[in-house]
């Protein structure tokens, strides 16, 4: 448990070194009524008190001491503990005074940690049948935590929210991704799920790396420099200005003009949000992440290959080096480039324990946020049950393996195709096909038993083939378990 307190108690010392003491005893503001905690995996429980006090917990038949250190902080981890429907109670007192604290409505399951920008934050009430999801929504075993938002330039110690169990009441607050892929988890898993749901609209996934990260990589070098010369007094202002503007931005002025959007945004800071709101919930236990996030990058797809793989890795050195983490490849949307979805597929391929899922099918071209949330966040608890449940089911949609050329045809077989490929007897959209010179074509497209036929008589000598490669793609390529092929190119460069 060394990391444990290395990644808490140094960002902690930061924020209050300067203080003598704590007055009396808390606990983390992560730990709330109605929280899950993760089942069959050591549970760290932190907070503050007086320097040298004595902490007392107790939990399911489990008794834990902790003393304070000299900066006031205390962690006290339970032993591994089976999953539990049953409601209990968390006692935590100190020594020094009368003071206790009584955490109720805690729940044993698996707890997974929501990031990314605002598809992930898209919340259930503007999904697609959003008045019939929401009456339905009643499960009490899936309970919510969303982090509030906060840009920080120093990590932060404490957070906003609490946990809250999932009802028609509540639901409607709830990132939609997150709930789908809750509610599968659920009803498959037969355990609580808690979502730890800490995302924002409009950032890049450098606000939620730490700035010694970003630098080792070579990333976001100028930013870094320039955001260092922002004092405490400038950065909350700068935050100030955006919140307002976000709030203003959709009525316009008495004069009929719009407002004028600030030119320097938290948003765009590196490491503020990781600071913010990821700092704060380490060590909290976890099972896994879903990550949905790179519309603010999506010209960026090969920095994107070193970022992503750095943060997850960031986010292993605290959270477990098997933690799996599932991220959504970009929909179709009329300014993302396909090459940034390549990248995704490349990251994807390359780093173990991850898996993608594929959105081509259910983007709008005109709208960055499509209101389809349920097959994104099903297929997410697909991943989930094959990679991080060791489920034998398939996981992905079908995946580009090689390339045959007989004649004026080009052969692709794939990897993934589950029980046989779709859809059968119908034409397969967005192929095309080149000869030598490059020169792509619109190719018809053929399911032939375990392989895909594409031929064009524009093209007599084919070369290669390329699959959803355009910025809004419209797809209907699958495997019968109706998840999505993977967009790809036979001719990609290899990245370095």
């Amino acid at each position: 448990m060394k990391h444990f307190f290395r990644y808490l108690f140094a960002p902690l010392s930061l924020l209050i070194s300067s203080l003598p003491t704590f007055a009396h005893l808390h606990v983390a503001s992560l730990f709330t009524d109605q929280m899950v905690l993760q089942r069959d995996r050591p549970i760290p429980i932190w907070g503050t008190a007086d320097d040298g006090d004595t902490i007392t917990l107790a939990f399911a038949g489990q008794n834990k001491t902790a003393k304070a250190d000299a900066a006031g902080n205390w962690l006290i981890t339970l032993d591994p503990l089976p999953a539990s429907f049953t409601e209990q109670v968390i006692s935590i007192s100190s020594a020094m005074d009368d003071h206790k604290i009584a955490l109720s409505g805690v729940l044993i399951g698996d707890v997974w940690l929501c990031s990314g920008q605002s598809n992930l934050f898209f919340r259930m009430s503007g999904v697609e049948n959003a008045a019939a999801e929401i009456a339905a929504a009643d499960h009490p075993h899936l309970r919510f935590f969303q982090v509030g938002e906060q840009f920080s330039q120093r990590p932060a110690t404490k957070v906003k929210g609490s946990w809250k169990i999932t009802s028609p009441h509540t639901v409607g607050e709830c990132s939609a991704v997150a709930y789908y892929f809750a509610r599968d988890l659920v009803k498959t898993q037969n355990v609580p799920i808690g979502l730890l749901i800490s995302s924002v609209g409009g950032t890049r996934i450098e606000t939620w790396m730490p700035t010694s990260t970003l630098t080792s990589i070579g990333q976001a070098t100028k930013q870094i420099e320039d955001w260092k010369k922002t004092s405490a007094e400038e950065f909350a202002s700068i935050a100030t200005a955006y919140r307002r503007y976000q709030f203003q931005r959709s009525k316009p002025k008495a004069d009929g003009t719009a407002w004028e959007r600030p030119k320097k945004r938290c948003h765009d800071c590196p490491s503020a949000l990781h600071n913010g709101m990821i700092a704060p919930l380490q060590p909290f236990a976890l099972r896994g992440v879903i990550w949905y996030q790179g519309e603010a990058n999506s010209g960026q797809g090969a920095a994107y290959t070193k970022l992503l793989p750095a943060l997850i890795a960031d986010w292993r050195k605290v959270w477990g080096k098997d933690m799996p983490f599932l991220f959504v490849q970009l929909a179709s949307f009329q300014s993302t480039h396909p090459s940034f979805r390549e990248a995704q597929m490349q990251i994807w391929q390359n780093t173990p324990n991850t898996a993608l899922v594929v959105t081509t099918d259910v983007g709008n071209p005109k709208d960055i946020h499509p209101t389809r949330k349920k097959p994104v966040g099903e297929r997410l608890a697909v991943a989930a049950r094959a990679l991080s449940y060791g489920e034998k089911i398939e996981s992905s949609g079908p995946l580009f393996q090689k390339m045959n050329i007989e004649g004026d045809r080009a052969m692709l077989s794939f990897d993934h195709i589950g029980s046989g490929l779709m859809p059968i007897d119908q034409a397969l959209t967005e192929f095309t096909i080149a000869g030598k010179n490059g020169k792509y074509f619109p190719a018809t497209a053929m399911i032939q038993g375990e392989q895909v036929i594409v031929h064009s008589p524009d093209v007599p000598e084919p070369a290669n083939v390329r699959y959803a490669w355009s910025f809004a793609p419209q797809t209907n390529f699958s495997n019968r378990e109706g998840l999505p092929a993977v967009p790809f190119r036979t001719d990609a460069p290899k990245r370095k």
